[in-house]
């Protein structure tokens, strides 16, 4: 108890709340202005397709993951689909490798950049992926590279079916939040990795962030993964107020899982060990602080195959605070 009312303190006086949106609001007019266009993009329209007299921007983040040094994943194109079936594609002129895991907290890799497209109401984003050898990769922590198996990742892609509208004479920006605790599985004694994506599309000026502090004592507790300060320390993040924590398990729909993760890391500009959930859309949300957070690392995909799964009810959680998200100005904040 002395050790959750700790907790609760550090994180209700060091945390607070900011607003994040773009450089550029979803409301501007095209005009040619902002950040420079992605170069070399061959886009390929279906049928039935207009004036495309809008553009927007598409950035890649992810909510980390434990154990893995590296998650690469290269993209070589990506399909925007209107509700009417019709799409466009925007293949990129050489395939893109992008390290999720360096992309925690507010940090992005721009993927596209003001593409121009049809206006219209939205069902769908495909990111196709390259399938050469090694292509799609994983590093453990102390170990070597190892392929990451995308099932359909240069054919039908990874999706994230969502509806979404792109306004007349606009310019909008997006960012893809990809949660590799989620996504990435081990294959039981195979030792494969797979990834099975679990990502979300958000309009940058429609979402906030949370930031906080931890106190370094509680990183180091008997009472969690190992006496390394840095390691296995996590803060979930739950819809609604008051929520009761729970793991990730895809199979147990009563399981309260969390709409997303972050790391909790030294920052040395304040001498704090801090953690930021961000790409969050307004509303209210409980956090927990766990520092087993290994528990959950490279969970079995429960494909068949005679691997252990890990033991989930290793995860211990602490300092349950109810926090609310405002988006408060359009301001990206980059590191």
């Amino acid at each position: 108890m002395i050790r959750t009312i700790k907790l609760f303190l550090t994180l209700a006086l060091c945390g607070y709340l900011m607003g994040c949106g773009t450089d550029s609001s979803s409301g501007d007019r095209t005009d040619g202005s902002g950040d420079t266009s992605t170069q070399g993009v061959k886009i390929t329209t279906s049928s039935g397709s207009g004036s495309a007299n809008s553009n927007f921007s598409l950035r890649i983040t992810d909510a980390p993951i434990d154990g893995l040094k590296n998650v690469v994943l290269q993209f070589s194109a990506v399909e925007m689909k209107l509700q009417s079936g019709a799409w466009t594609k925007y293949t990129l002129p050489t395939p893109q490798p992008i390290d999720l895991l360096a992309l925690q907290g507010l940090t992005t890799a721009d993927l596209l950049i003001n593409m121009p497209i049809q206006a219209g109401d939205y069902k769908q984003v495909r990111f196709i992926v390259d399938d050469a050898p090694m292509a799609n990769r994983v590093k453990v922590k102390g170990g070597a590279w190892k392929e990451l198996l995308v099932p359909g990742g240069s054919t039908t892609g990874l999706k994230v079916k969502q509806n979404f509208t792109i306004p007349d004479d606009r310019k909008i920006n997006f960012t893809v939040d990809f949660d590799l605790r989620k996504s990435v599985k081990l294959k039981g004694k195979s030792g494969k990795f797979k990834f099975k994506a679990k990502m979300k599309l958000v309009v940058d000026t429609d979402v906030g962030f949370i930031r906080g502090s931890v106190a370094p004592a509680l990183l180091i507790d008997p009472s969690c993964s190992d006496g390394d300060i840095d390691t296995h320390n996590a803060v979930y993040v739950y819809s609604g107020h008051n929520t009761t924590p729970g793991d990730i398990d895809e199979d147990s729909p009563s399981n309260n899982e969390p709409v997303t993760t972050t790391m909790i890391q030294y920052d040395y500009s304040t001498g704090l060990y801090m953690f930021e959930a961000a790409f969050l859309a307004e509303g209210d949300y409980t956090i927990a602080f766990t520092c087993n957070a290994d528990a959950e690392v490279l969970d079995d995909d429960d494909d068949g195959d005679d691997g252990d799964d890990n033991d989930d009810d290793a995860l211990q959680f602490f300092g349950v605070q109810n926090v609310s998200v405002l988006v408060t100005d359009t301001t990206f904040l980059k590191p």
